[in-house]
């Protein structure tokens, strides 16, 4: 096992301040760039969804005061993610340490490589960018479960009368078609 591959994240102590926040955040950044290629080839191996699976992330800005303009929630969930992934990251050594290039340790591993580059990507927008993105996030989630939905078979008027999707005109729904499609 390498030393490079055991560095941990860093931890957000109870006592962090938005200055503290700040530097961890620098560190998270050295980190998941330390890993970044690693992570993302094993993420290539096991057919992850997308490529690169670990994205790209803008620098940590220069300016210290950056944090001031971020809402107390989303520096609340900053501060909540830093813990979570380190913990995680404590647990997966724990429980892998002699069996640190398994493929369930590698892929817990690439798993918080990732949530590291996402928390990079959202901790320094302003409550207005960070709305929208989520907005943009909950509209590609319901278009992914319609696709499933549809692809399991489920027809659409179903769909319309579960409120998944709107109908396109206000009629009548004949659910004995519905529910028995054959017996026409």
């Amino acid at each position: 096992m390498s030393e490079h591959e055991i560095t941990s994240p860093p931890f957000a102590t109870q006592v962090c301040t938005p200055a503290v926040l700040y530097r961890q955040l620098q560190a998270l950044e050295t980190w998941v760039d330390s890993l970044r290629y690693w992570a993302n080839e094993e993420a290539r191996r096991f057919g992850a969804p997308e490529d690169p699976f670990i994205p790209e992330t803008r620098p940590v800005p220069d300016d210290t005061s950056i944090l001031s303009n971020v809402a107390v929630p989303s520096l609340f969930r900053t501060w909540m993610t830093l813990r979570a992934i380190r913990e995680r990251w404590d647990w997966i050594y724990r429980n892998y340490e002699e069996n640190w290039d398994c493929d369930k340790c590698i892929f817990s591993r690439v798993m918080c490589v990732k949530m590291g580059a996402l928390t990079l990507l959202n901790a320094f927008l302003d409550p207005e960018t960070h709305e929208a993105k989520q907005e943009e996030e909950r509209k590609k989630q319901h278009e992914t479960m319609v696709d499933t939905l549809k692809q399991i078979g489920i027809p659409d008027k179903l769909l319309q009368a579960m409120g998944v999707i709107s109908g396109d005109e206000e009629e009548e729904i004949d659910f004995d078609k519905l529910f028995h499609p054959d017996e026409d």
